[in-house]
């Protein structure tokens, strides 16, 4: 009697866990961007984060269907240079800002994109254009963080908005 049962709750077991596996695999359709003041450096960091297995896609459709950004540096710089390509930022002026690509980093089940560009002393908020992966995913969301002071303000883009501004606290006297 106890067999049976035990039976069939270690394959209840695996079969949820089969399931979860799946629903780690699929898109998240989501990316994330971090925007620091380092006052220490004096730079603006600009941090995007994607989701491997979503930039993965990505990469299959607007690069080349061979590309493998685990194992091929050439590939994630080239998705890294599609990824700055679809962000930018204006000062209050609605003025370009001119970022610096600085590199990638894989970590874990993300894909790491790096730029900066120097801290100006008028810098109390900026126009911001985040539209990566929302040409091949309309349900693509792009979040962005804005950190001053450890004070964090944020901004969700869908495919439907243009440039969003964004107020962000006062420098720290």
């Amino acid at each position: 009697m106890m067999r049976p049962l035990i039976s069939l709750v270690l394959i209840s077991m695996m079969s949820l866990g089969l399931l979860a596996g799946k629903a780690f695999g699929h898109q998240q359709k989501e990316a994330y961007t971090s925007i620091v003041f380092n006052q220490r450096s004096g730079m603006l960091e600009i941090q995007h984060r994607f989701y491997l297995h979503d930039a993965e896609h990505a990469a299959q459709q607007v690069i080349d269907k061979n590309t493998d950004l685990i194992s091929d540096p050439v590939g994630r710089d080239a998705f890294a240079y599609y990824a700055i390509s679809t962000f930018a930022m204006q000062d209050q002026q609605q003025q370009p800002l001119t970022l610096t690509y600085v590199g990638t980093e894989l970590e874990g089940k993300y894909l790491w994109v790096y730029q900066e560009t120097p801290i100006t002393a008028d810098m109390d908020g900026f126009y911001l254009k985040m539209t990566a992966l929302q040409e091949l995913w309309s349900e693509q969301i792009n979040h962005i963080n804005v950190e001053r002071n450890k004070r964090v303000t944020s901004v969700r883009l869908h495919i439907a908005d243009s440039w969003h501004y964004i107020e962000v606290a006062k420098p720290a006297k």
